[in-house]
């Protein structure tokens, strides 16, 4: 049982199975199970699904599936992801907002930027981000979007960046930001907001 990601632990695990073993590849995002169909278009022992990994109790049961030897997750955000403009992860290049996993969950991060109350925004933010400027990001997104609203990743860095001082944190000054964002967006932390 796997998270797909690229299919590179996929295809390891794939050249090792028994005749009677099978790999069961979890992913939300379709992109990167088409990826992996090419990656592993040499073997037939292989079920895909385009699901979230929370839900792996369900689809063992759906696939009739006693037990399993072994269960690998690659959680997260792929270098794939990242590297795809048009998904909006990235701080870097600009794109629209988006950031989810599973391109067919109506919830994006333009919603979250644009929606979300300064509170909601600041403990998103604080929670998932661990960004010690929660609440004067928070407040300067909630003062922009009352003139317009906030469509693209470069436009949201250029807000967070006239909050964050680059000296004062390592790396990027939206790197926490775009991170606690991108948890929301994906539920890949179970709590509300």
């Amino acid at each position: 049982m796997e998270h797909f990601g690229g299919a590179g632990h996929s295809l390891k695990i794939a050249k090792n199975l028994s005749k009677e073993g099978r790999l069961i590849g979890i992913d939300r995002d379709i992109e990167a199970i088409t990826k992996a169909k090419e990656v592993l278009q040499d073997f037939d022992n292989i079920t895909y699904i385009q699901d979230n990994h929370d839900n792996i109790k369900d689809i063992i049961k759906v696939l009739g599936i006693k037990g399993v030897d072994g269960i690998l997750l690659d959680l997260g955000v792929s270098s794939y992801q990242l590297d795809e403009k048009t998904r909006g992860f990235s701080y870097i290049q600009d794109a629209d907002l988006d950031m989810r996993m599973d391109k067919t969950q109506e919830l994006t991060a333009k919603t979250v930027v644009n929606t979300y109350t300064e509170e909601q925004l600041s403990k998103m933010i604080y929670e998932y981000g661990d960004e010690r400027f929660s609440r004067q990001i928070a407040k300067k997104i909630c003062e922009y979007r009352k003139t317009k609203e906030i469509e693209t990743t470069l436009e949201l860095v250029s807000i967070i960046e006239k909050v964050v001082p680059r000296t004062k944190q390592g790396g990027h000054p939206a790197k926490r930001t775009f991170q606690a964002i991108r948890i929301e967006v994906n539920d890949e932390i179970r709590t509300t907001i």
